[in-house]
């Protein structure tokens, strides 16, 4: 199934930011690119923005500039900004899914933009848990379905999230099972990316002030939870997506040593899990140079290598880069080039089921006429 291509590629909300007991959010530097849209200067409120690492000081002008020009032409100003696709811009952007379940509640819904990993409905969705608790989630889901495939995939993902703050840390296994309880109840809900979200709230309790919940299911030990017998088998692949983040943090930033546990899983589903979300962990550290890529993915056992590249050009493209993910795609082992780019090929058609003009200009940029047929 296509949707499942891109469900560990996607989420990747967390990964430049450090969280422990006396910090939040680590400071992102921004992108040195001019801050312009369609070649005109954008607003002072943007202006500063770019010129803050400060979230806090961020959201403050970000606010403004939703009360001032509305927020749909404030998400487009956001978007052409010169910010990073990265997660501390993807945070900055729930700042809008506040305002418009605020203003507007579940119909507000319609005005969020796909942008920065559908961010607004991050921020919209878990306003809406934190307001109506769960019987609001099932209308929820049904207007993300609207907007098709991609965004429903973000909002039960963010229902995740929502679902663990909302019940408190300490039920994790509640969370779960209440991710289960809509897929009963909500039409073809993508159960896999809500389990996901609860680990990685569980994790990085971003929706918590940034600050770890002495009630999260974590302990020194790096793979915990994903080993505790309370939690039942099904839900353990969404547990290994995530805990490639934890481990990374505990182990200091040695991506060496996250490899080599990775490495010791037994269950092959479990071990492309945890190198898929160590790809993803790497993916922000290079900054979108695809020599750092090859670097930083070469430092994988060797016969994880491919994939990882592979990994970072799914997430690549899923945070809006449509260049990169075709350069790491050509540079690959030849022997590896088919089951990149016919990755790539899977998430241009889900992101673009809508547009068959923008996914032939995508898949116009895959060199091989065989895998660019395959992509159209």
């Amino acid at each position: 199934m296509k949707i499942r291509l891109i469900i560990l590629a996607i989420l990747i909300l967390p990964l430049l930011i450090t969280i422990n007991n006396s910090t939040s959010h680590k400071n992102i530097e921004s992108s040195t690119r001019p801050v312009t849209v369609n070649n005109k200067k954008v607003s002072s409120e943007i202006s500063a923005i770019v010129e803050t690492n400060n979230l806090d000081k961020q959201v403050a002008l970000y606010k403004k500039l939703i009360a001032r020009v509305g927020p749909e032409a404030a998400q487009e100003e956001l978007l052409y900004s010169g910010l990073s696709f990265d997660g501390q811009t993807h945070l900055l952007n729930h700042t809008v899914g506040d305002y418009l379940y605020d203003k507007y509640k579940t119909s507000g819904l319609a005005f969020c933009k796909d942008y920065f990993l559908s961010s607004c409905y991050h921020g919209f969705v878990i306003r809406a848990v934190a307001d109506g608790g769960f019987d609001a989630l099932k209308e929820v889901m049904s207007v993300c379905w609207q907007k098709g495939e991609p965004v429903a995939v973000q909002c039960s993902h963010a229902i995740g999230h929502g679902l663990l703050a909302w019940i408190g840390y300490a039920n994790l296994t509640k969370a779960l099972n209440d991710c289960d309880k809509l897929s009963q109840e909500s039409k073809d809900f993508p159960l896999y990316n809500c389990h996901d979200g609860v680990f990685m709230e569980n994790i990085w309790a971003v929706h918590e002030n940034g600050k770890l919940s002495k009630d999260s299911w974590l302990s020194e030990d790096p793979v915990y939870p994903c080993n505790d017998p309370r939690i039942d088998s099904k839900y353990i692949q969404a547990c290994w997506s995530n805990q490639p983040m934890r481990m990374y943090q505990m182990f200091k930033a040695d991506l060496g040593k996250v490899g080599e546990e990775c490495l010791k899983l037994t269950d092959n589903t479990y071990k492309i899990t945890c190198f898929d979300g160590l790809a993803r962990q790497i993916h922000p550290l290079t900054k979108g140079n695809a020599q750092e890529v090859f670097k930083l993915c070469s430092t994988m056992p060797s016969v994880w290598v491919d994939p990882c590249i592979t990994s970072i050009a799914k997430a690549a493209f899923s945070v809006g880069d449509t260049t990169i993910p075709f350069k790491l795609c050509s540079q690959v082992h030849e022997n590896s080039k088919a089951s990149c780019f016919e990755t790539l090929a899977d998430i241009i058609q889900a992101y673009t089921r809508n547009n068959l003009k923008e996914r032939k200009t995508l898949c116009d940029k895959i060199p091989n006429i065989i895998f660019r047929q395959k992509c159209t």
